[in-house]
């Protein structure tokens, strides 16, 4: 009988992988045999069936309206064979910046099953499907770089951590751009490690993943040239350290590790831009202005940070490390904090641990250093979070190591179970919306509601279209409604065909008065921070929220009163009587419609009332303090005002 089956186990396993280490990763004492390369496999084909099984049941992001066009876009440029050209310049969404890899396998898996009408639900499983196996794929890469670091135990406890990262998980069911592009750097890193370390004699397969990663990241987004520039870097501090050690290289050593370098960096670079149209017809030029784009964002958003409104484009230095630190779990953070305080740890191979901790500072804050424009979280950076991970389970393993008493080796254990127990509890009480998960460090959810954005891909927009579906049913077939909303392409995709007389209309949140509808499905982003932390939306008339942890993400609005839709009339026929009747009965009805008193104060001005006209914009301010056309007004009212006074 072994009368110590962990530190059995653990040997074995160091022996098996070829390195001898001291005391190795003495983790988890009962049981651990479990943690070996045929669990590991069995685990990981569990977990491919779950990501692909429940991808299903997620929403389309908004930004898909762009990529599924795209996707036609590159269809029409590869079937034609490069003669039609209208991938080459999409100036809606930029798109044509991007890399089409994901876009080419997924209209090509439509094609061949059939399904060509994008606004049909199932068009976007399949885009749903590939978003799991991507995310899959930087699990399995990610787990292998930890194991390289601390063995079966490692690799095992990287992909627990990873798939228990609510919003990681989440951003691997509906992010078509950040996952593949995170999927290129999982296998990348992990192979260009494995690269150096086999220096001068790398195996084909080592060679082909670091092309592998490098095609899938550069065929994702301009970004993944960085591989190439890791790869680069690390040959010479490798050739560079072998000239200052004892073990020096001979002159044909050298010259082979050039040439590998070499051919990986063109195929990569070549093989990347195969994908990728706009890259192709000038591949010298076009790849470096792109990820110069990206660096600078054109497109100017609205973003909501700690409570203020923001542009993208002049966000504080502190909007991506202090999304990062609210958004990934306790765990995680830890165990950061671990590995860092553990790093000079003799157990901590100095290769992985150097290619990771460069990979992740250079990243970060080369984009704090250039000051890029940023949005929507911390999503763009999805791709340094594998790497982050490993780094942190490895932290954890230390620990256990490390503790010094038999005590401490069973509690650190039973302690970080503890803490993955909030992260399961959040990822299936907030499902399907894990990616607008926020840590309970900082309150969670609850308490970065209407200081940060929380469904801003619109997710939530189905469950709203089945919820309005079921509630429809009894509604005679021959009848029509029209459902405005701020979200029209997923609204589209699953009302378009849902119902007979169903129209969707596209609106502005704000000037939703303007348009005569039945129902209105709107979502928070862009909603300004006052009505959210104020209660003023949901808006009058809500029936039903989507909710995450009680907080609402969408919400679905039954049009009951008409009234400032008849006043924006009356007031375009040159009525103001008409129109201050509507638009006075609106406010009567909803004292909260921002607009409505506004356009009351407008036409309040126009037949000479500043004191009424003041008045009515008052009541707009209340609702809505930063209303970026009050002012104006208001200058106005007051040079009335004075006009009046000086007669």
């Amino acid at each position: 009988m072994i009368s110590n089956p962990i530190a059995h186990f653990s040997n074995t396993a160091i022996k098996l992988a070829g390195r001898v280490r001291p005391k190795s990763l003495d983790i988890f004492r009962v049981g651990s045999t479990f943690y070996n390369e045929r669990n590991f496999k069995f685990f990981m084909v569990g977990l491919f069936v779950l990501m692909v099984g429940i991808s299903p049941q997620f929403g389309i992001n908004g930004d898909e309206r762009f990529q599924v066009d795209y996707s036609k876009k590159l269809w029409s440029y590869y079937t034609s064979f490069g003669k039609e050209t209208s991938a080459l310049y999409i100036p809606e969404g930029n798109m044509h910046l991007y890399g089409g890899l994901f876009e080419i396998l997924a209209i090509s898996t439509q094609k061949a099953l059939g399904l060509n009408e994008e606004y049909d639900p199932a068009f976007h499983i399949i885009r749903r499907v590939l978003c799991a196996i991507f995310g899959f794929i930087t699990i399995y890469f990610a787990s292998l770089m930890a194991k390289n670091m601390g063995g079966w135990q490692a690799a095992f406890l990287t992909a627990v951590m990873l798939i228990l990262s609510p919003r990681f998980f989440g951003d691997c069911m509906v992010n078509p751009k950040d996952i593949p592009f995170a999927a290129g750097f999982s296998i990348g890193l992990f192979s260009i490690a494995n690269f150096i370390r086999t220096l001068p004699n790398p195996s084909i397969s080592t060679v082909a993943g670091v092309i592998a990663g490098s095609v899938i990241a550069i065929g994702t987004r301009a970004g993944g040239l960085l591989l190439i520039v890791f790869l680069i870097f690390f040959v010479i501090l490798y050739l560079g350290g072998s000239f200052l050690s004892n073990s020096q290289l001979q002159s044909h050593q050298v010259w082979k590790c050039i040439r590998y370098t070499i051919v990986i960096c063109v195929v990569s670079y070549f093989g990347g831009l195969l994908f990728w149209p706009f890259g192709l017809v000038n591949p010298l030029y076009n790849p470096i202005y792109a990820l110069n784009e990206f660096s600078n964002q054109p497109i100017a958003l609205s973003i909501l940070f700690k409570s203020q409104h923001f542009l993208n484009t002049q966000l504080p230095l502190n909007y991506l490390p202090e999304w990062i630190i609210r958004t990934i779990p306790i765990t995680v953070i830890l165990g950061i904090f671990l590995f860092i305080r553990r790093y000079h740890d003799h157990t901590i191979p100095r290769l992985e641990a150097s290619v990771l901790s460069f990979f992740i500072f250079f990243s970060i804050g080369f984009t704090l250093i250039r000051h890029s424009s940023l949005h929507d979280g911390w999503r763009h950076f999805i791709f340094v979070y594998p790497a982050m991970v490993v780094l942190a389970a490895t932290g954890w393993l230390v620990l256990f190591r490390n503790t010094g008493s038999p005590l401490l080796s069973k509690i650190w254990p039973v302690v970080l179970g503890l803490l993955f127990t909030e992260n399961i509890y959040s990822i299936i009480h907030i499902h399907p919306y894990q990616y607008t998960y926020f840590n309970p460090l900082f309150g969670g959810l609850k308490k970065a509601y209407g200081k940060f954005e929380t469904d801003y891909w619109m997710l939530s927009v189905k469950e709203a279209a089945d919820w309005i579906k079921l509630h429809e049913e009894s509604r005679p077939k021959d009848s029509t409604i029209t459902i405005a909303t701020n979200c029209f392409y997923p609204s589209r995709v699953f009302l378009g065909d849902s119902l007979l007389g169903i129209k969707t209309a596209y609106v502005r949140y704000y000037d939703r008065g303007e348009k005569l509808w039945d129902y209105g499905i709107f979502y928070s982003r862009f909603v300004n921070q006052y009505q959210l932390s104020h209660q003023i939306w949901p808006p009058k008339g809500t029936i039903h929220t989507i909710d995450a942890d009680g907080i609402p993400l969408c919400a679905i609005v039954k049009r009951e009163n008409i009234d400032d839709y008849l006043g924006y009339s009356a007031t375009a026929k040159n009525d103001p009587v008409a129109a201050i009747r509507h638009f006075s009965k609106a406010l009567e009805y909803d004292p909260f419609n921002e607009k409505a008193a506004m356009a009351l104060s407008i036409v309040f001005l126009s037949v000479g009332q500043p004191d009424l006209a003041e008045k009515a914009l008052n009541q707009s301010l209340n609702s809505f303090p930063d209303n970026p056309g009050a002012q104006e007004v208001m200058n106005k009212i007051q040079a009335s005002k004075k006009k009046l006074n000086n007669k």
